[in-house]
């Protein structure tokens, strides 16, 4: 052992880890849990710095980077083995393709852009990729690859002072924090995954190399328990909401700086050195490794359903397993080894290829559909299911752009018709071209921020910064739009309405009402006198019943033989429960012939009980829409259910009614 090892470190990593597997898990009161990955960047840099500069520049880069190799492919690469071959059994095509190209990346450490360009509304759900933690290692690896080139150039360039190296320290921690700042602004995203956004935590651990010792008792005792304090308060205090990184980890990176700073013997420094945070900062790196693609797999096996506490418990204690055993066997042999810096390169560049082109050659087979049975080929993946050809583009002048158009021909339809919404209007389009064939009408599809945003009513989206202003523009821009277009007689608003009034944060510009689902009520009302006219009607469209869940891999994979612990079946009592206020609301819109309420439940859902299966398909492509690659006739189906056809055809309200409340024939029962 080194003498400069520091067991209190190796404590500190036990604190960093097992917040982030705390958080990851949903044990209640450590919403914060994530900073961990902060304090494992701040750990980072202290580390290195001190590596590379500490020991008087004596280490090559090459000496530098075959360490780096032992250190880290080994451990990950047999986590990217082992999650290879588990989501042969698990996860469907589309997945297993996507976990093949995430490992491709991640192998070479460029995880964190992978996920960067990966990860989107339309998307696998983040929290379900099997490789996602191996953002944070693409920011290291990114790390260690430029900061021994400026710290050497540094030192050439001032001779032996550290002034300079600590000034130049200075300044990328300041240009990273201010990027932080600036993309958070922007694009909160980015700030999560790029480097330049995290460089200023592996900065502020690199300065402690170049910070006098804490020599008094008492100073050391106050920074140990405010540095403790201060990680504590971070884990237990902020949200996932927030967009990250942003000056909320400074408090949990200014916490682990303070109990990194070298000291004299203090209190805390002991409690971090006690046996089992020493034992469990050990295999750290391994426990962070394996922890999530257990949990992740599981979700899989489970429908996408989170453990229980006894499972949870279980995989705790199985990912402690697999990192002893993963520390025990692989990390300490290997960085054991006596072998010559070049020769851990290349033994390190061959590894990663082999693993690169065995993951990559996944993603090229398109995660081989062969696992899966011929009939459920079409739900593979969720871009296959999404998947449909727009039959027509037509251009809006008014709106300055082409749009896509659908049900009968444009040029030639009697009626003329515009579907409003987001994506809860967009997987409506293949219905709707079913029903405008029918009816001679032509629709294009306005997609946009839902119709209620923009007059005083908004959504607080973080991850969108300017989304308000964007809501408030396509309005504008629709609204005048319509005023001039009298021949588009027929105006349909769609949108996620329960899901925006029961979970995301909708609000008044001027602050007086506070009920969601009134908001959204009120911005419609609004709409709607803005946009009505003599010979137009305005059609609302009830939010679909949804599972609330991803029960399509379940489908799939249930009816190919493959593992699976789920259920195809719908809580509808749920549903129900959920969706009234919303369908209440909307239901009051309702203005003789002018404006018409179609509410999907009550076609879809006979007897209250949804349907998941229509003609003997699986309907949904997620937890909330429907699959736009169904066949026609299951669409017609659908669109008979929901009660399109007399909408469109402009039947009294009492008629829309009754059609709505009939059970329809060719509902299947879920599996």
């Amino acid at each position: 052992m080194k003498s400069d090892y520091r067991p209190d470190i190796d404590g500190l990593r036990a604190i960093a880890v097992i917040a982030v597997i705390l958080f990851h898990f949903d044990v209640p009161g450590f919403p914060g849990g994530f900073v961990g990955v902060d304090i494992f960047f701040v750990i980072s840099g202290y580390l290195i710095t001190r590596l590379l500069v500490a020991e008087g520049g004596g280490l090559s880069l090459v000496e530098f980077y075959g360490r780096r190799m032992r250190r880290i492919l080994p451990a990950m690469l047999l986590m990217i083995c082992f999650s290879l071959i588990a989501g042969w059994f698990l996860l469907l095509p589309g997945d297993y393709a996507g976990l093949g190209r995430s490992a491709a990346y991640s192998t070479f450490g460029l995880g964190n852009y992978y996920f960067l360009w990966n990860t989107g509304y339309f998307d696998r759900e983040a929290a379900l990729l099997p490789l996602l933690h191996l953002w944070s290692l693409g920011v290291e690896e990114q790390f260690y690859l430029v900061w021994p080139l400026l710290l050497l150039i540094a030192n050439r360039l001032a001779r032996g002072r550290q002034l300079p190296v600590i000034a130049l320290i200075c300044i990328v921690a300041v240009v990273s924090f201010s990027i932080t700042l600036h993309l958070e602004a922007i694009d909160p995203k980015q700030a999560f995954y790029v480097p330049f956004s995290r460089a200023w935590e592996l900065a502020f651990g690199g300065l402690l190399i170049f910070a006098p010792p804490i020599g008094r008792r008492r100073t050391s005792e106050a920074f140990g328990l405010i540095g403790l304090g201060l990680v504590v308060a971070s884990t237990i205090s902020m949200s996932p909401s927030q967009p990250l990184p942003n000056l909320g980890a400074l408090v949990a990176v200014v916490g682990a700086v303070l109990l990194i700073w070298p000291r004299t013997h203090s209190t805390i420094s002991s409690l971090l050195a006690s046996t089992p945070l020493r034992s469990t900062g050990k295999i750290s790196y391994s426990l962070y490794l394996w922890h999530w693609p257990i949990l992740v797999f599981f979700r899989h096996y489970a429908g996408t359903a989170m453990p229980s506490g006894v499972e949870s418990s279980v995989l705790i204690a199985t990912a402690w397993l697999a990192a002893y055993l993963s520390w025990r066997f692989v990390e300490e042999p290997v960085r054991r080894l006596r072998v010559a810096p070049s020769r851990a390169l290349i033994a390190g560049a061959t590894a990663v290829a082999m693993v690169c082109l065995s993951a990559n050659a996944i993603f090229e087979a398109g995660g081989f559909t062969s696992r899966i049975s011929k009939e459920v080929e079409a739900m593979r993946s969720l871009d296959v299911m999404w998947d449909w050809s727009c039959p027509q583009m037509v251009s809006i002048p008014e709106l300055g752009s082409t749009f896509c158009a659908f049900g009968a021909p444009w040029d030639k339809a009697a009626r003329h018709a515009m579907l409003w919404g987001d994506s809860h209007a967009e997987h409506l389009a293949p219905l709707f071209d079913s029903a405008g064939k029918r009816e001679n009408t032509a629709f294009f599809l306005y997609r946009a921020c839902p119709a209620a945003f923009g007059d005083g009513i908004h959504r607080d989206f973080p991850g969108l910064p300017d989304y308000r202003e964007s809501c408030a523009s396509s309005r504008k821009a629709a609204v005048g739009m319509l005023r001039q277009r009298t021949d588009i007689d027929l105006v349909v608003l769609s949108a996620a309405w329960t899901s925006l009034g029961y979970t995301d944060v909708v609000a008044d510009d001027d602050g007086r009402q506070t009920d969601k689902v009134l908001l959204l009520r009120d911005g419609l009302r609004s709409l709607v006198k803005e946009i009505k006219s003599p010979d137009r009607r305005i059609a609302i469209i009830g939010q679909v019943p949804g599972p609330g869940m991803d029960l399509t891999s379940c489908a799939a994979m249930r009816e190919s033989g493959m593992l699976r612990r789920c259920s195809t079946e719908m809580n509808s009592e749920q549903v129900f429960r959920i969706w009234s206020p919303m369908v209440t609301a909307l239901t009051s819109l309702v203005q003789d012939n002018t404006v018409v309420f179609v509410d999907p439940l009550k076609g879809m859902c006979p007897d209250r009980h949804c349907a998941t299966y229509i003609n003997g398909e699986f309907i949904y492509r997620d937890g909330s829409h429907i699959r736009r690659n169904l066949r026609s006739e299951t669409d017609d189906a659908i669109a008979r259910m929901m009660g399109l056809y007399p909408a469109l055809a402009g039947q009294a309200q009492n008629r829309l009614s009754a059609a709505n409340t009939a059970p329809s024939p060719t509902a299947g029962k879920s599996n």
